[in-house]
């Protein structure tokens, strides 16, 4: 519970509060993304290989994204494995089964660039802070790079722990259904 507290105080800090509330959000939320950075409080989490290692694809939400699909891809070995999470919105915060338990937060940048945040709680409770961007292209510019580089800061993770994941995702680019 404190750590849902502690969530939403961080997105109420960070302005998340009416970006979520925008009406146009699924105007600006579905659609194809691709992941291009990712950072962690843990390291050993976002590496290669690991769970949360993800390749997004496609962003889906219902008419109010209270409900949203996440479709993105984990690559084992030289496979990529395909997956589908369904995050459902309580108040600000979406929430998702994945690798455990997920809260997770979306911040537009502009119609390009999507920022995203979570915590996830593994099986053994270990929690993982993770700050990401998705991109309809392949690039950020320096502003968008800015922009990334200090919500990494804001959400307490390191600068160093910061990886252009764009350069090792040979994953298909369609889901398949």
């Amino acid at each position: 519970m404190m750590r849902a507290i502690i969530l939403l105080l961080t997105l109420h800090v960070l302005g998340v509060s009416s970006v979520m509330m925008n009406k146009s959000l699924k105007k600006q939320i579905d659609g194809n993304w691709r992941t291009i950075y990712l950072a962690a409080s843990n390291m050993e989490k976002i590496k290669e290989g690991s769970p949360l290692r993800t390749y997004f694809r496609q962003i889906l939400c219902d008419s109010r994204c209270n409900r949203i699909n996440l479709y993105f891809f984990i690559k084992l070995g030289a496979k990529c494995q395909q997956y589908k999470i369904i995050g459902r919105k309580q108040r600000e915060v979406y929430y998702a089964e994945y690798e455990g338990s997920t809260a997770f937060m979306l911040k537009m940048v502009n119609e390009k660039i999507l920022l995203f945040h979570y915590f996830n709680k593994n099986m053994r409770n270990d929690v993982t802070r993770v700050a990401g961007v998705l991109a309809k292209g392949k690039q950020l510019t320096k502003a968008e790079m800015t922009e990334y580089m200090n919500f990494v800061e804001e959400m307490g993770i390191e600068d160093e722990n910061v990886q252009r994941v764009m350069d090792t995702d040979n994953c298909p680019d369609k889901i398949s259904s």
